[in-house]
């Protein structure tokens, strides 16, 4: 791949694909605050959604057409599962709201936009009184390097950081956690001393055989530190 066609983010999609059993540990780790009626911000390739199908209805946004007709390609069979061209900075329109959502699923999508509370807005916007957000994002600013900025991350966020935006938003946070805190060295030592753009794929293959080992711990044990944030936030009557 030349210089000039490389883009870092999407080589750092396709190299997400190495981590699947990352998704897996997620998806554990949001399951028992998930509705039945979805939609998910930044569907990208779809990786997520495959954990979603024992819902009644997932909708998957994108605000690349290429990604979203990759995904519509990838689940054609599911009739329950409806794909569509969305950017979370504009506002919520009636084709949204018609499906009666329950639940805003966001990964890795709010650190690329300017105005994040703005778009916090919108997904609480999409929601019935009640529904919930749940947003994975970057955490620690003092983790923001090359990689950070090469895929177009504005900011990297705290638990203190993010539940003033989500009380801005009109969202009520219920529960906040860090994850990953094997990430962190590696996200540290790559992006801020070896100044890379992508994380090595050797790597990611090498962190994806001790995810269920990683994963067991910290749902026993909660790091005080980790590479990604999750938060959940209820909307407000």
């Amino acid at each position: 791949m030349t210089a000039e066609l490389f883009n870092p983010l999407e080589e750092v999609r396709r190299r997400r694909l190495i981590i699947n059993r990352l998704d897996a540990w997620l998806y554990e780790e949001i399951r028992p605050h998930l509705g039945c009626r979805i939609l998910e911000v930044g569907s990208g390739h779809g990786n997520f959604i495959q954990h979603l199908l024992d819902r009644d209805l997932v909708v998957a946004t994108d605000i690349e057409p290429s990604s979203v007709e990759l995904v519509r390609q990838k689940f054609a069979g599911c009739d329950h599962v409806q794909v569509r061209v969305h950017d979370i900075r504009d506002p919520v329109d009636d084709e949204l709201r018609a499906f009666r959502l329950d639940t805003v699923v966001s990964l890795n999508v709010l650190e690329h936009i300017e105005d994040d509370v703005a778009a916090l807005s919108n997904m609480a916007d999409m929601l019935w009184a009640g529904g919930r957000v749940i947003l994975i994002v970057p955490a620690h600013e003092w983790l923001y390097g090359t990689m950070d900025s090469s895929i177009g991350h504005l900011r990297r966020y705290t638990k203190r950081t993010m539940a003033h935006k989500l009380e801005r938003a009109g969202l009520a946070v219920e529960k906040q956690f860090y994850l990953n805190v094997l990430g962190v060295l590696g996200w540290l030592v790559n992006g801020r001393l070896l100044r890379q753009t992508v994380p090595p794929s050797g790597q990611l293959e090498w962190f994806n055989r001790i995810v269920p080992v990683a994963s067991w711990v910290e749902r026993r044990i909660r790091p005080p530190i980790g590479l990604s944030l999750v938060s959940v936030a209820r909307k407000r009557a």
